[in-house]
This record gives structure tokens, sequence and C-alpha cells, in this order.
């Protein structure tokens, strides 16, 4: 703290104990709006489509009127008349995300070095929609980081009724011990997932808002198996029990096949056989 920052602090601090009010910061002199009620009700008339913003409405006026007027002004024109009731906020226009609301188990979690973890530690769960041969799909799906295992299934809708089925068909094939699972915030791995975790105990770990790359290795895996499965021409499964049987497969070539760099070679089925020999 400089010198003099010290003594008005001080000389703040001695009028206070005086009983007087210290100066208020407020400016003295503030930025009066350069627009009227003419601007005003020329853009109101303006918005007869919800869907216009600032930017094309400042078109309109300066094409259709002869207005010039800056889309910030334009912007601020329309805050005023949606604080006033005047006009409706866009259906198409970004909802605030609600909170996730914790329930006793579930915890929220950050980011964590992956070369602390151990095997079957923060096993990555996600989903994604996949439309193949005329329907569509969720393909759910589970990583491990260690060992770089996958286990993918398919269900008709992502609901927390279908993650928690999904799990319960992890854990029981899975060849480790799941001691916690990293999800994102999404509501299918809300309710149902949340009290089969508890039940299981296995803690679940919500990752913040918009951090994709905290969840990287699931989102690889869901890549690979977007461009390397369901890309494929002679993929003809034309229904959820098909094609979960064609998934099952390559989800077991990708265990037991497909060598991985990061596992200098192995892969994921034969580097986790590997470890529970060196740990035994």
């Amino acid at each position: 703290m400089s010198r003099a920052t010290y003594y008005r602090h001080k000389k703040i601090l001695k009028d206070l104990n005086k009983g007087s009010v210290p100066p208020s910061k407020k400016p003295r002199n503030l930025n009066k709006p350069r627009w009227g009620e003419a601007e005003l009700q020329l853009v109101r008339v303006c918005r007869e489509n919800p869907t216009y913003g600032k930017e094309k409405i400042a078109i309109i006026l300066k094409r259709d009127h002869g207005q010039i007027l800056s889309e910030s002004t334009v912007g601020r024109i329309l805050t005023s008349l949606k604080n006033k009731g005047l006009v409706q906020k866009s259906p198409s226009a970004l909802r605030t995300k609600r909170k996730r609301q914790f329930k006793s188990h579930a915890k929220p979690g950050t980011f964590k070095d992956y070369k602390t973890m151990t095997l079957g530690e923060r096993v990555q769960i996600d989903h994604m929609t996949v439309t193949k041969n005329g329907i569509c799909f969720k393909h759910f799906q589970a990583w491990e980081r260690c060992s770089k295992f996958i286990d993918a299934s398919v269900y008709a809708h992502a609901k927390s009724s279908s993650a928690k089925r999904f799990l319960l068909e992890f854990v029981k094939q899975a060849p480790f011990k799941i001691h916690s699972i990293q999800v994102d915030g999404d509501s299918e791995f809300m309710a149902e997932f949340e009290e089969v975790c508890e039940e299981l105990g296995i803690s679940l770990i919500v990752l913040s808002p918009k951090k994709p790359t905290y969840n990287g290795g699931v989102e690889r895996g869901n890549r690979i198996f977007r461009g390397g499965f369901y890309n494929q021409n002679n993929l003809l499964a034309d229904s959820i029990a098909s094609m979960r049987f064609e998934l099952s497969q390559a989800v077991s070539k990708y265990n037991s096949y497909r060598p991985h760099r990061a596992l200098k070679g192995l892969t994921p089925l034969h580097y986790i056989h590997s470890h529970i020999l060196e740990t035994s």
C-alpha cells in the first residue's frame, strides 16, 4: 500500500468515527441517452419480428427510414423497451442454464492431473446423438484413463434411466474396480443415475459447465466411434437391438485388438492384465 493510500484510508476511518459519511464516488456528470421518444418508437416499429436483433434493426432504420443509429444505440433502446415490457425477448435467445443442485452423493469437481490417477479412478462417461440408417439413438460411452478401456451401448432416449442401465452393465463387464465416475452436468446423469452410484458406492464427480476438455478422453472416444464405426457404409443395422450388437463387436475389437501408442503398443485389455499382475 502506498503512503498516499494509507493516509487517505486513515482519514476516511477518522471521519467515520466522527459520524460523518464519506463522499460518494458517483460521477457528477452522467452520460445522457442520445436518443429520445421518436427513436424509441421507431425501433419498436422495426422490431415487428421478435427474432430481429440490433444489427438488423440498425440496417432497416438506415435503409427504410433514413435514420442512422449505431448498433450499440439500438441495443440500448431494445433493452429499455424490454425493461418496460414493450417488446418480447426472442424465443431463440440463449437461456441461462439452471445451476445443478447437488444431492448428498454427487460432488462438484475440477480438473485433476491424469498422472496421479489410478486404474478405475474418475472413469469418464458421456453420451452423443447418432443417426444411422434412418434411426436416431443415444450412444452412451465410458472411458478409463489409465488403460484407455472403453465400454459403449446405444439406447432410444438420453434419460437418467438409460444412464443407470448403462452404468449397471458397465460395472458388470468392466475388468477392473470402478472407484469414481466423472460426468458433465447434463440431466441424464442426475436422479436415477446418481442414486445407483450411491448404491454401488461409486463416487460421482460433476464437472463445471463449459469444460469439455476435462472430459477429453471420452470425447475423443466418441469421435473414434463416430468416424470409425458409424460412418461405415457396410453398417446395415436398422434397429436399436441390431445396432447394439454391432457396437458390442466394435467395442470388443477396440479393447482387445487395436494397439495404443500411449500404452506402448498394448491393447487396453493387455494393459489391464499386465497391471493386475504387477500389483498382485
